[in-house]
């Protein structure tokens, strides 16, 4: 059987083409064929485009927070930032794939429309058509699935923090019996997941019904016109069915990709807004210049600092300060008075928004805030270890920094006796957050970390809180003989992480109540330092 040539056909190869049902069957055969060496080409290639495309979306997202300034991390859940790094990424890959899929869908929904086009150009316009009709009746199943994105990231989201919150503070929660709290609010944050995503399937389901049955009827009504109205014969309706049902199922796979991917899109919004917040928060990054680059010397001067925390009171009011370098400064004061604070605004952490810092008579300004970083060392009260050995947690601090100076360092801090212990030695893994340690002990290996790094201010933030008495004495003689080697700035309420001290500043509801040498205000009876130590001892004899 000859199968008529369009006169398109005809216009472009000639009048005397001549196209045989086997000739079109060949032709189906090696569509067939090549759709499978497309599918193959998709697997490799495309996958690997894919890997990389999310990898690099991974990346910048992750690149973005850690370029973000400490403030704006501060006021940020820590739970959302790992849900976008985490689970939005996972369904942005997920919406990419179903991406491909939509265009693998297309490309081959062309051909078989170029092949049906040869046998029929008037039925493949009725299919073409007949389908594109169902895709449009079909949109508000698709306006629904967006709906239902956008709801599954606050569902999610909300998964994260309830979950992210009590592994954080598992120890608190047994401690008060609180778990079933968190899983009574983690069922009721799935049991509403599982609400929503029952009635979007209900939709859904309803979708592919229609889709199905509308299939069945533009088949019968495209088999009906091809008989009555068009009078094809047979064997080219046989061929035309056989195309229809390749073509149907492009159609279906349009829809269900396009589904996928407007359930998955709202992830994609959500972390560009992520990744804008923190481009707007970035902080700068750049080798300081040697006009702008800060090296300690002389002293740390602060003139009329103020700060507050973003819809709060000021936390710092017009501080003024001088940190003598190679001395030690005791910083004292009641909890809330701005202490630490302080210390976040001398380590360039945060802006003040009034008033400025100088080292050495150099501005602290955005240009040099991060390398001015590099020359302190900060330990805090929370200790942060990671899940890794001792050596990688110290390396921290000074990556290329070999053994005997770890161990320096470990002496330094009194931490040397129980690492020599411990079987393993550095290469000890200390666990979560170093939960194989007792706090104490992961006192000592952060201020080791810090002393690792030789900096040229070291930061002490209520750093020996977690210490007994006798090993906060032997860390005190150890900072007591770095006297000379490196500026110290300790924030205590002990008097014997602050005895040893030539400078004492007294903040209180953020400013300076008094400052002068150590002996000058312990000799004052009623200086803030006499009334701490007196009260330190009256504390002691009661115990």
């Amino acid at each position: 059987m000859t199968v008529a040539v369009p006169a398109t056909l005809q216009n472009l190869f000639g009048p005397e083409i001549h196209l045989t049902l086997g000739l079109v069957l060949f032709l189906l055969v090696l569509l067939i064929a090549a759709q499978s060496m497309f599918m193959r080409f998709k697997s490799v290639y495309m996958t690997g485009l894919l890997y990389d495309l999310i990898n690099g979306l991974r990346v910048s997202l992750f690149a973005a927070i850690a370029r973000a300034r400490w403030q704006f991390i501060t006021r940020t859940r820590g739970s959302d930032l790992e849900h976008a790094l985490t689970a939005d990424v996972d369904r942005i890959e997920n919406a990419s794939f179903h991406t491909m899929l939509l265009a693998q869908n297309a490309v081959m929904l062309c051909a078989y429309l170029c092949v049906s086009w040869i046998v029929s150009p008037a039925m493949t316009a009725f299919a073409f058509v007949s389908g594109a009709i169902v895709l449009g009746i079909l949109y508000p199943i698709r306006r629904r699935a967006s709906a239902f994105g956008r709801l599954l990231t606050e569902n999610r989201k909300q998964q994260y923090r309830t979950v992210s919150e009590f592994l954080n503070g598992v120890k608190v929660a047994k401690s008060f019996n609180a778990e079933p709290q968190y899983v009574a609010e983690l069922k009721s944050t799935l049991g509403q997941m599982s609400t929503d995503f029952g009635r979007f399937m209900r939709v859904h389901s309803i979708g592919n019904v229609a889709f199905q049955v509308s299939s069945g009827i533009v088949l019968a009504v495209f088999v009906y016109v091809a008989l009555r109205e068009f009078s094809r014969p047979l064997p080219e309706i046989v061929v035309l069915v056989f195309l229809f049902m390749r073509i149907a199922p492009r159609f279906s796979g349009l829809q269900a990709d396009l589904q996928e991917v407007l359930v998955n899109l709202p992830a994609f919004h959500a972390i560009r807004e992520i990744e804008a917040a923190c481009s707007r928060e970035q902080e700068l990054v750049g080798a300081s210049t040697p006009k702008t680059a800060l090296s300690l010397r002389r002293e740390l001067s602060c003139d009329h600092l103020t700060f507050a925390y973003e819809g709060q009171q000021a936390v710092i009011r017009d501080i003024s300060l001088k940190l003598p370098a190679r001395k030690i400064t005791a910083l004292i004061g009641p909890s809330g008075s701005g202490k630490s604070t302080l210390a976040d605004l001398i380590m360039g952490l945060v802006a003040p928004m009034s008033g400025s810092i100088a080292v050495d008579g150099r501005p602290l300004t955005e240009e040099n805030r991060r390398a001015w970083r590099d020359h302190i060392a900060y330990v805090p009260q929370d200790v942060f270890l990671l899940n890794d050995t001792l050596a990688s947690n110290l390396r921290l601090a000074c990556p290329d920094a070999p053994e005997p100076e770890m161990w320096e360092a470990l002496r330094a801090a009194h931490a040397d006796a129980f690492v020599t212990r411990l079987p393993n030695g550095l290469q000890t893994i200390v666990g979560d957050r170093g939960i194989r340690f007792s706090g104490g002990e992961r006192q000592r290996i952060a201020l080791a970390r810090a002393l690792l790094r030789r900096p040229e201010l070291l930061i002490l933030d209520e750093a020996t809180s977690a210490l007994d008495w006798e090993t906060q004495r032997q860390i005190a003689d150890s900072i007591n003989a770095l006297r000379g080697s490196m500026t110290i700035l300790t924030i205590a309420h002990r008097p014997s992480m602050i005895d040893f001290a030539d400078w004492v500043i007294a903040i209180e509801d953020g400013e300076v109540a008094e400052a002068g040498a150590y002996a000058e205000l312990y000799g004052e009876s009623g200086s803030r330092l006499s009334h701490m130590i007196a009260a330190e001892d009256t504390f002691g004899q009661r115990r």
